[in-house]
């Protein structure tokens, strides 16, 4: 029996090696990271993707839009069931379940329920495209 279990936990441990190794490390400063693993942000700064849930950047942290929202660069607790409050971003003004602020001063809305991320000056579903650079999707 205990060599059935050795192979088994052999063979799960490849499998999870094999399947990590197929996708492409990329750069983020001087991080290499896995793209399902993480998001780059201002080609510099990375933030974790947890269950599928792709968590952004905020000042120097990472935070889950089901939590908290973006204000500023400030993090703010967020209660989607509780009542609509206008943010800021910059200068100009936002509800947290319809955009995200980026960059203490950038807007990108929330499409189908997901926020999208920032490429120069247009927004982007994560979905649908890969950040390369600050000019660069694929």
């Amino acid at each position: 029996m205990a060599p059935l279990i050795y192979f088994v936990l052999t063979a799960l441990v490849a499998g999870v090696v094999v399947a990590q190794s197929s996708e492409d490390l990329l750069s983020c400063g001087s991080a290499m990271y896995y793209p399902s693993q993480y998001t780059c942000f201002d080609d510099d700064f990375l933030c974790p993707i947890i269950n599928g849930d792709i968590n952004l950047r905020c000042g120097d942290a990472c935070y889950s839009t089901s939590q908290y929202s973006c204000s500023n660069d400030t993090l703010v607790s967020y209660d989607p069931n509780g009542p609509e409050t206008l943010e800021d971003c910059g200068d100009a003004q936002f509800y947290p379940d319809q955009y995200v602020c980026l960059d203490g001063d950038f807007l990108c809305p929330f499409i189908d329920g997901n926020a999208t991320l920032r490429c120069g000056d247009a927004c982007y579903p994560p979905s649908q495209y890969k950040y390369v650079s600050a000019i660069s999707l694929v």
